[in-house]
């Protein structure tokens, strides 16, 4: 095995064991079970996972934990916080609260409350400074017009089945990194078109974001196209499943800044509108077009948000 591929193959083990710990938070995320799904030992294990991440096995779970907390606190407001605790695989409520404020500065409740809070103030700065404008709004919310009548969403609710895909990972890119984005899907179409799995218009191209942003707008995500449940990757070429189930379907003509702030806008209102609430499984991007040949370089894409009703 030459270099670029046993360097490909240390990436594409990894990424077998991140997939693992997405997916099963709550779960005890040991070493021996993490070394034993990537095929190392442990103690090569350890040391590449950290050249592949930059953070020890360890530092990676409490943040993807931390992360999965600050998704619930900031969208599950009917979920306690032993709850999330629980749910976020913390061994008890005060190793969470611990491990919370070491990360945030800040207690989960704490942090719950600010972000009630400062949503309160961004709501009234976007709706303007004028008494008038804040008038108007309350008035539409009093009378039960939704906001979603004045912010035209095209939008419908499915039951998805699981999507069999492979994927491209960048565990640290800027949400509006277009151009690196771009390359990550130029290698997985180059890797995808000589074994005959692109067969359009049956085949999508899909954004898959495992994290939320921080405050920089950096976070992690996966690009894939849909793929046979046979297929095997290789290398930086990773295979998983997208989770099936019920997904509000919004549908985006737009520069992605734009489309990005409809993301924000239906967390921000259209559940509390609907009678839905995000739920933790992968919310992603299906890209329908090529911005560059578009005439006003306008992304058309389809926005799906895992949901479950109050």
């Amino acid at each position: 095995m030459t270099k670029e591929e046993s360097i490909k193959e240390y990436y594409f083990r990894i990424n077998k064991s991140i997939d693992y710990i997405k997916k099963n938070l709550d779960e005890e995320l040991t070493l021996d079970k993490l070394s034993s799904i990537s095929n190392f030992s442990k103690f090569h294990f350890h040391r590449i996972f950290k050249s592949v991440t930059g953070l020890t096995m360890n530092e990676f779970i409490k943040n993807a934990r931390i992360e999965r907390a600050i998704f619930f606190l900031m969208n599950n407001h009917s979920k306690s916080i032993s709850e999330i605790s629980v749910d976020c695989g913390f061994s008890s409520i005060s190793v969470f609260s611990r491990s919370f404020r070491k990360s945030e500065n800040i207690t989960p409740s704490e942090w719950r409350s600010k972000y009630k809070n400062s949503k309160i103030c961004i709501t009234n700065s976007n709706i303007g400074q004028s008494q008038t404008k804040i008038v108007d709004y309350l008035a539409l919310k009093l009378n039960n017009v939704k906001m979603s009548d004045v912010i035209k969403l095209d939008f419908e609710i499915k039951d998805l089945k699981e999507l069999n895909v492979i994927y491209v990972r960048n565990l640290n890119i800027h949400k509006h990194d277009s151009e690196t984005f771009g390359k990550m899907f130029e290698q997985l179409f180059s890797w995808a078109m000589p074994r005959n799995l692109v067969n359009f218009p049956q085949t999508k191209a899909l954004t898959v974001y495992k994290s939320i942003s921080n405050e920089f707008g950096m976070l992690q995500a996966d690009v894939c196209i849909t793929v046979p449940a046979s297929t095997i990757g290789e290398g930086i070429i990773g295979t998983t499943k997208i989770s099936g189930g019920m997904y509000a379907i919004f549908h985006k003509e737009a520069p992605m800044t734009e489309c990005l702030k409809t993301w924000k806008y239906i967390y921000d209102t259209w559940f509390e509108e609907n009678g839905y609430q995000p739920d933790n499984r992968n919310f992603f991007l299906s890209h329908l077009n090529d911005p560059k040949t578009h005439p006003e370089n306008h992304h058309i894409i389809d926005i799906y948000i895992p949901i479950k009703l109050l």
